[in-house]
């Protein structure tokens, strides 16, 4: 079900060079991850940084932020684009570097467009070991379309889709066609749960977390340690 992480490493220094919209799907969602961080953010973790935009927004917000991406182009990029005295960029697979945070060490944990490429259980394990009492994980993440309601809601957002990329990026389809030729060849391999699973998952290893449907083909899901 997960991509080897060498050909997602390979995958993403590809994606790292192209050039990015002015708005996409992850971007307009920015502000609810940073609306959901604790009021007094000490540490946070970002689960698969990217180019480091969100980093650096929650940087503006907490002490201190630990952006994690397994893509070495990814993370050279976003030291250079949005460097902060507070990020750690840090080049790393969390599955083979999870035991070199400390149990609670974390105040949050972010994470855009990443869970669907790790075993989804095992990381919200994982965020139940690392957050502090009170620490919250937020996700914003992919799903798959299951029920009369997941297709018509993602099949409405075809048409807000087309007027932000119209009014934002200048065309309707987001991006140039080389960049939709290296996005297509990446979502070869991707696989993603149901909004179902997701809630069946959040259910035994978060109990009390909140999944909302977004609009645009997304879920938030927002988990508060107790």
């Amino acid at each position: 079900m997960f991509q080897n992480p060498e050909a997602l490493r390979r995958d993403f220094d590809e994606i790292a060079e192209l050039d990015e919209p002015r708005w996409n799907h992850n971007r307009c969602y920015f502000g609810r991850v940073l609306r959901g961080l604790p009021a007094d953010c000490g540490r946070v973790l970002d689960v698969g940084c990217g180019l480091g935009e969100l980093s650096t927004l929650a940087a503006e917000r907490a002490r201190k932020v630990v952006a994690l991406d397994l893509s070495p182009r990814m993370i050279e990029r976003a030291r250079a684009l949005h460097s902060r005295p507070n990020i750690e960029y840090v080049c790393a697979d969390l599955l083979d570097c999870a035991g070199r945070f400390g149990d609670g060490s974390f105040d949050a944990i972010i994470s855009t467009a990443t869970a669907h490429h790790l075993p989804y259980g095992w990381f919200l394990g994982f965020a139940g070991r690392v957050l502090r009492p009170g620490g919250r994980l937020i996700v914003l993440d992919l799903a798959r379309a299951e029920t009369a309601v997941d297709r018509l809601v993602w099949g409405f957002a075809a048409l807000p889709n087309a007027a932000m990329n119209l009014a934002l990026n200048h065309t309707l389809r987001g991006e140039d066609a080389h960049s939709r030729e290296v996005w297509a060849r990446h979502g070869q391999h991707d696989s993603y749960m149901t909004l179902r699973e997701l809630r069946a998952a959040a259910r035994e290893h978060c109990p009390g977390a909140e999944l909302r449907r977004l609009l645009f083909w997304r879920y938030l899901l927002v988990w508060e340690r107790i």
